[in-house]
């Protein structure tokens, strides 16, 4: 069974491709708490980030083959990723207007579903409406980070909270959560009975309900962050 190999997959890939953007917008002059103590520790991160990278690549050979369609949407993933904080002609593509918050849960999604199962050939209907519903969810995780960020984003971004203000963002966040509660209980009834279901979903929707402008990095990227782990020992426990 390859699915261990595919969570270890996961976690290694997110921890070097999130962190390794960091690295890359410390470079850059930020006033953000988290970007300076990034900074502050570039070469125990940067130790890090090579360790991860090293497991990230040891998980894809325990995998084995990897299918041709699996690696396409995994690469156009890494794009995304790597082009999400480098700038082209001065421009990164998280500053690009309005899609900022989808190339997050797109890049998401790919890791954690659409990858291992192209390339396990267990792709179906089913599979597709979990992938919507995990889109919907991690917009709507995303979104308290932008309203974090509404005093750094530049207005050209067209964030949601930019768009719509603070208080229709948040609203927008938990009827997402909402809808991704539904999706999921539909195509996976045993998630009815689960109660690490139901508090992973409840603890999102009350930190995005007492979200605010002066949140910061520990309330978004510990706690809203962490609550996805919750999410996923949900589905270990069912």
């Amino acid at each position: 069974m390859s699915w261990p190999y595919y969570a270890l997959f996961a976690f290694f890939a997110t921890f070097a491709v999130y962190n390794g953007q960091r690295l890359i917008k410390s470079a850059q002059p930020s006033e953000t708490p988290w970007l300076k103590w990034v900074k502050r520790n570039e070469r125990l991160l940067l130790f890090a980030i090579v360790c991860a990278s090293i497991g990230t690549i040891g998980s894809l050979f325990l995998v084995g083959k990897i299918g041709w369609m699996a690696a396409v949407w995994l690469a156009f993933s890494g794009i995304i990723s790597f082009f999400y904080v480098v700038r082209v002609k001065g421009v990164n593509m998280r500053e690009l207007p309005y899609i900022k918050i989808h190339l997050i849960a797109f890049a998401w999604v790919t890791v954690l579903i659409l990858f291992p199962t192209l390339n396990e050939g267990s792709i179906n209907e089913s599979i597709m409406w979990v992938s919507i519903a995990h889109y919907l969810y991690f917009v709507a995780v995303a979104i308290p980070f932008d309203i974090r960020d509404l005093k750094f984003d530049k207005d050209t971004q067209k964030t949601i909270p930019q768009v719509v203000g603070m208080l229709w963002a948040k609203v927008s966040s938990l009827v997402l959560f909402i809808l991704f509660f539904a999706l999921m209980c539909w195509q996976i009834p045993a998630l009815i009975v689960s109660p690490t279901f139901y508090i992973a979903v409840l603890v999102q929707f009350v930190l995005v309900f007492f979200m605010n402008e002066s949140r910061g990095d520990l309330y978004c990227a510990g706690l809203i962050d962490g609550g996805i782990t919750l999410l996923g020992v949900s589905y270990f426990l069912l």
